[in-house]
C-alpha cells in the first residue's frame, strides 16, 4: 500500500473519531436551542398580552379621569350658575325690599296726611257717594229706555214680517190679476151687457152700503183690528171646499170675518177667510188657492194685517 494512501486511512479515522463527538454536541444543542426559542416565544407572547392588558387598563383609566373631570366641570358650572342666580336673586329681594321700603314710607307719609285731613277725606267720600248715586240712577234709566228700545224693535219686526208677507200676496194676486186680465175682459163685457139688459128691464142696481166689503163668494168681511201671525194646524178637504184650522182665537183677537194670508215661507199660497171662532182656535174656508202655488197644509203661516 502506498504510503500516501494509508496517511489518508489514518487520516480519516481521526476524523471520524473526531467529528462523532461534535455533531451529537450539536445535535444536542440544536434541541436546547429549540427549546429555549419555544420558551421565549411563549414568554414574549405573555409580555405582548400584558402589555396590551396594560395599555387596555391605561387606557380606561384614562377615560375614568376624563369622564370624572367632566363630572367636575359640569358641577362646578352648574354650581356657578346656581351662585349667579342666588346673587340676581338676593339683588332682586334686595330692590325689592327697597322698594317695599320706599312704599311703606309713601304709605305712612299719605296716612299722615290723611290723618290730618279728615275733611279732606269727608267731602272727597260725599262727592263720590253723590256721583255713584247718579251713575245708578243713569244706568237704571239706560236699562228701562234698552227693554223700550227692545220692545219697539220686536214690535217693528213683527210689523214688518206681515208687511212682508202681505206684499208677496199683493204682488202674488197683482200677478194673477195681469195673468187673467184678457180671460176677465170678455166676462166683464158680458156682464156689463147684462147689467144693461137688467137696467132696461128692472131699474138701475141698489148702491152699496158705505164701508161694507165682502169675500170672494159675497160673504160679509170684517178689516182686522190687529196685525197678527198664526200657524195652520188641521186641513180638511171637501168635495166642494176646504176648511183650515189655526192656533189662535178670540182671546188673541181673532174675529169672524177676517180674511187672513196663508204663506209658504215668502210664497203666497191663498186666503183664510174665518168663520167660526174659538178661545184659542178659529176654523175658515180657504180661498184662491191654486195647485201652482202650492197647497194649504200644516205649518203654514196665516197673517192677518190691521186694517185689512
Amino acid at each position: 500500500m502506498h504510503i500516501l494512501t494509508k496517511i489518508f486511512v489514518v487520516l480519516t479515522s481521526l476524523l471520524t473519531v473526531a467529528l462523532v463527538p461534535l455533531v451529537m454536541l450539536n445535535t444536542a444543542s440544536d434541541e436546547n436551542f429549540k427549546t429555549r426559542w419555544l420558551d421565549e416565544q411563549v414568554r414574549a407572547t405573555a409580555a405582548v398580552f400584558e402589555r396590551d392588558a396594560s395599555q387596555r387598563n391605561r387606557e380606561m383609566e384614562v377615560r375614568t379621569v376624563q369622564d370624572t373631570a367632566k363630572d367636575f366641570e359640569m358641577k362646578l358650572a352648574k354650581a356657578q350658575f346656581e351662585r349667579d342666580a342666588a346673587f340676581a336673586e338676593a339683588a332682586r329681594v334686595n330692590g325689592l325690599f327697597a322698594s317695599t321700603q320706599a312704599q311703606l314710607d309713601r304709605f305712612a307719609s299719605n296716612l299722615q296726611v290723611f290723618s290730618e285731613s279728615d275733611k279732606i277725606k269727608s267731602e272727597l267720600v260725599s262727592n263720590v257717594s253723590k256721583e255713584l248715586t247718579t251713575l245708578r240712577s243713569s244706568l237704571t234709566k239706560a236699562n228701562r229706555d234698552n227693554v223700550q228700545l227692545d220692545d219697539q224693535v220686536a214690535n217693528l219686526t213683527s210689523e214688518n214680517e206681515v208687511f212682508k208677507a202681505q206684499l208677496r200676496q199683493v204682488q202674488e194676486q197683482l200677478k194673477q190679476a195681469n195673468d187673467d186680465k184678457d180671460k176677465t175682459a170678455a166676462d166683464a163685457k158680458s156682464a156689463n151687457d147684462q147689467l144693461k139688459k137688467y137696467g132696461t128691464y128692472a131699474g138701475a142696481l141698489p148702491q152699496a152700503r158705505p164701508g161694507a166689503t165682502s169675500g170672494s163668494n159675497g160673504e160679509a168681511k170684517l178689516p182686522a183690528d190687529r196685525s197678527l201671525s198664526a200657524t195652520v194646524i188641521n186641513v180638511r178637504r171637501g168635495a166642494d171646499s176646504t176648511m183650515a184650522e189655526i192656533n189662535a182665537g178670540s182671546r188673541d183677537g181673532v174675529q169672524p170675518g177676517w180674511v187672513m194670508s196663508i204663506a209658504d215661507g215668502g210664497k203666497y199660497v191663498g186666503n183664510l177667510r174665518i168663520t167660526t171662532v174659538d178661545v184659542n182656535r178659529s176654523v175658515g174656508v180657504v180661498e184662491l188657492e191654486q195647485a201652482s202655488k202650492g197647497e194649504v197644509r200644516t205649518g203654514l203661516r196665516a197673517i192677518a194685517r190691521k186694517g185689512e
